[in-house]
């Protein structure tokens, strides 16, 4: 009994302590780290103080900054795909995440596709060469975590 409970405590600390951290190639310095997520909060480098906070991602929603306030809310990410704030409708799809691959809008044409996630990277278009990587990862980032980390590069 005491082995199941030091298992599942162990377990909740894991996943309570998820951390992603971005790298712009696969050497993975610490000191070359562009982006640290963890709790949510994406903060620019290797520190995670709230009040450097460039997105809150909290139930599939991106918030601008250290807030989950529905006035700060810039994306919601559902059925695979990220629209704008809130929107209910198509016409505001602004990328599509399908198989690895995310396009631009509400398509999953080749000629929409902009990036392909393979492993613990992104590379650009439908690419898997060291040439187009675009950033490496140290941990898995859920896919509205993906389109944050995308959105404070500059990439999308």
């Amino acid at each position: 009994m005491r082995i199941a409970v030091f298992f599942v405590t162990f377990f909740l600390i894991a996943v309570a302590k998820a951390q992603v951290h971005v790298y712009p190639d696969d050497r993975l310095f610490y000191g070359e780290m562009l982006y640290n997520l963890e709790n949510n909060i994406l903060c620019e480098g290797y520190l995670n103080v709230w009040s450097d906070a460039i997105f809150t991602i909290e139930d599939g929603k991106i918030y601008k900054g250290f807030s989950s306030s529905i006035f700060n809310l810039l994306y919601s990410f559902r059925d695979g795909q990220l629209y704008l704030e809130d929107s209910p409708f198509r016409s505001d799809i602004l990328f599509t995440l399908h198989e690895g691959k995310i396009y631009r809008g509400d398509s999953t044409y080749l000629l929409d596709l902009l990036f392909t996630i393979r492993g613990n990277a992104i590379y650009r278009g439908d690419s898997i060469s060291v040439s187009d990587q675009v950033l490496v990862f140290d941990g898995r980032p859920k896919p509205e975590e993906f389109f944050a980390i995308l959105l404070a590069q500059g990439e999308i």
